[in-house]
């Protein structure tokens, strides 16, 4: 699955193409790509969506990559949120 997207900071869009990279049944993984440098984002969402638990918070991991600017992570994580849970609401 591979999405792209515009998340705006300091006056700037930032073109972002994300990939799922891994699934299990505990855990994604979700390699995002920029021009210059991509960083691998890991939750437990699988995890949660067996239990029935939809209204938990995820819980993002930056586990590949590094990011300077807590603001643009959050950022990432809240459109990619937004995204993974339209196309959960297309597959079922």
């Amino acid at each position: 699955m591979e999405w792209h997207f515009i998340i705006r900071f300091d006056q700037k869009d930032l073109h972002l193409k994300a990939e799922r990279i891994y699934l299990s049944e505990q855990v994604e993984r979700i390699k995002v790509m920029g021009k210059n440098r991509s960083i691998v984002l890991q939750s437990n969402r699988p995890l949660l969506r067996i239990k029935g638990l939809k209204n938990k918070r995820l819980d993002w991991k930056l586990i590949e990559g590094q990011m300077n600017n807590s603001h643009v992570l959050q950022a990432i994580i809240l459109k990619l949120e937004r995204l993974l849970k339209t196309a959960t609401d297309l597959d079922v």
